[in-house]
C-alpha cells in the first residue's frame, strides 16, 4: 500500500521539527515528543497493514550491520568486565548509545515506510530536503541576528549567537553544508538533483551556508568543511577520471579545492586566534612542565616567546589530547563506556574532579572503549563510507550525501568532543535516512 500524501507530509514535518529543535538548548522534551510522534506514525502504518518498501531483509546482510552489532557487543563486554564504574557506564551505554541506535532506526524506518513499492517517485526522497531546510534555518537565524547587532552597534561581531555558543550552532550549519554541497555536486555531474529547488536556489543556499561557516567563528568547523571539500574534490576528480572526462574532472577538483582554500584563508584572516595557534600547540605538548591544563587558577598560564599568552582553546585541546593518549596507553582496554571517560582517568591519575571530555570525541571514545572499540568504530565508518561509494558509483546520488555527511561528522569528532549528546543523535537520525536511500532497491529510487 502506498503512503498517503498526509503521511508523507506528516513524516517530513516531524523530521524537520526534530532537526530544528535538536541543537536549541532546553528543548529535549520537545525533541523527544516529536520522536515519539514519529514512532507513533510508524506504529499506525504497521497496524493498518501498510507494508514497507522491499529490500529490508537484504539490508541486514550488509557488512556494516554486523559491524555495528559487533561494536555494540564489545561495548557491553568491555563495560561488564573492565569498566571502572560499571553502574555509571551501563547507564550511559543505555541512554547514549542504545538511545542513538533507536534514533537511527527511527530515521531508517520512517524513510523505508514512506517509500512507495511500485513507483520510482517516492516521498522518502523528499525527506532530506525538509531536513536541509530545517538545518538552514539556523544559518539564516544566526546571520540575521548578527546583521541586527551590526546595525545596532556599527560593529560586526563574528561569533555572536542567538542561542547557545559557536560549538552548538556550528553543528547544524556544518550538517547543512555537507547536504547542500552533495546536492550541488550531483547537479554538476548531471546525475539529477537531491533536492527539489532550482539550480540557482541550490547555489544561493550553499553560498549563504558557506558565509555562515565563517561567521560562526568555529575554527574546527572551518577545518571540517575544508576536509569535506577536499574529499569532495577528490571524489569528483575520480568520478571523471576517464580520458574524455579528465579535463572536467580536473576542473571540478581545482574549483572545489579553491573554494576550500578560500574558506580556510577567510577564517585565518577573520580569527585572530590563529596568530598564536602554532606556538600554543608546541607549548601544550609539555604537559609536565606546563600544568595550566590541569588547574588554570593554580598553575600559571603559559606564555609564548613573543610575550603573548598561549591561545586558550589550542593549548587546552592539545594538552588534553596528549593526556588522553597517555590514558589509552596505560589502559588499552578502556575505562568503560561514558562521555566522562576522560574525567574518570584524570580523577584516578591526578586526583582532580570536574573533567569530562578531552575535546576529541574520538579520543574520548577510545579512552572509554579501548583500542578494540576504536578498531570496530573505524571499521564501521569505513564500511558505511564504502556503502556510499558503491551506491554513488552505481548511479544512486544519495551515496554521495551519505559519504559527505559521515565525513563531516567523523572529522569533527577528531577535533571536538562531539561523540555523544544531541550531536550524535542528530547525525544518527540523518544517517539512518540516508542509509535507506542508499541501499534500497533500484526500483524504489527516484528516476
Amino acid at each position: 500500500m502506498k503512503p498517503t500524501h498526509v503521511q508523507c507530509l506528516t513524516g517530513a514535518t516531524l523530521l524537520a521539527g526534530v532537526f530544528f529543535v535538536f541543537p536549541i538548548p532546553h528543548t529535549v522534551a520537545v525533541r523527544n515528543l516529536l520522536l515519539l510522534a514519529l514512532i507513533g506514525m510508524l506504529l499506525v502504518m504497521w497496524r493498518r497493514g501498510e507494508t514497507a518498501a522491499g529490500g529490508g531483509v537484504a539490508v541486514y546482510r550488509n557488512m556494516e550491520i554486523p559491524a555495528l552489532g559487533a561494536l555494540t557487543l564489545w561495548m557491553f563486554v568491555q563495560t561488564s568486565l573492565w569498566a571502572v564504574d560499571k553502574a555509571f557506564s551501563f547507564g550511559d551505554l543505555i541512554e547514549e548509545w542504545l538511545g542513538t541506535l533507536l534514533v537511527a532506526w527511527v530515521g531508517y524506518a520512517v524513510a523505508r515506510r514512506l517509500s512507495k513499492t511500485d513507483e520510482p517517485n517516492c516521498c522518502a526522497d523528499r525527506l532530506p530536503a525538509w531536513i536541509a531546510l530545517a538545518l538552514f534555518v539556523h544559518t539564516g537565524w544566526m546571520l540575521a541576528y548578527q546583521a541586527v547587532r551590526w546595525a545596532q552597534t556599527g560593529h560586526y561581531a563574528l561569533g555572536s549567537m542567538p542561542y547557545g555558543d559557536y560549538a552548538v550552532l556550528s553543528t547544524p550549519i556544518n550538517m547543512a553544508f555537507a547536504l547542500l554541497a552533495a546536492d550541488l555536486a550531483v547537479r554538476w555531474l548531471g546525475d539529477g538533483k537531491l533536492f527539489p529547488w532550482s539550480d540557482r536556489a541550490a547555489r544561493l543556499l550553499l553560498f549563504v551556508t558557506t558565509v555562515a561557516v565563517i561567521a560562526v567563528r568555529a575554527r574546527n568547523g572551518v577545518i571540517t568543511v575544508f576536509a569535506v571539500l577536499a574529499m569532495l574534490a577528490l571524489l569528483l576528480a575520480w568520478r571523471k577520471r576517464g580520458l574524455r572526462q579528465s579535463r572536467r574532472g580536473m576542473l571540478a577538483f581545482l574549483t572545489v579545492l579553491m573554494l576550500a582554500t578560500s574558506l580556510l584563508a577567510a577564517n585565518l584572516l577573520a580569527d585572530r586566534r590563529w596568530a598564536t595557534f602554532f606556538g600554543s600547540v608546541t607549548m601544550a605538548q609539555d604537559t609536565a612542565g606546563h600544568k595550566a591544563w590541569l588547574d588554570d587558577p593554580q598553575y600559571p598560564w603559559p606564555m609564548l616567546d613573543a610575550g603573548q599568552a598561549a591561545d586558550h582553546s589550542a593549548y587546552m585541546r592539545i594538552a588534553w589530547a596528549k593526556v588522553a593518549l597517555d590514558g589509552i596507553a596505560s589502559r588499552p582496554l578502556g575505562y568503560g563506556y561514558g562521555l566522562g571517560g576522560f574525567g574518570r582517568y584524570i580523577e584516578a591519575e591526578y586526583g582532580r574532579k570536574g573533567f569530562v571530555s578531552s575535546h576529541s570525541g574520538l579520543l574520548d571514545f577510545t579512552l572509554a572503549n579501548g583500542l578494540p572499540g576504536l578498531a570496530l568504530l573505524l571499521a564501521l565508518c569505513f564500511l558505511l563510507f564504502r556503502r556510499g561509494w558503491l551506491a554513488w558509483s552505481a548511479g544512486n546520488p544519495w551515496g554521495l550525501a551519505l559519504m559527505l555527511t559521515l565525513a563531516n561528522y567523523f572529522v569533527r569528532i577528531v577535533l571536538d568532543g562531539h561523540f555523544g549528546s544531541f550531536r550524535l543523535k542528530m547525525v544518527a537520525l540523518l544517517l539512518g535516512i540516508l542509509y535507506w536511500l542508499t541501499v534500497r532497491p533500484a526500483a524504489n529510487r527516484e528516476a
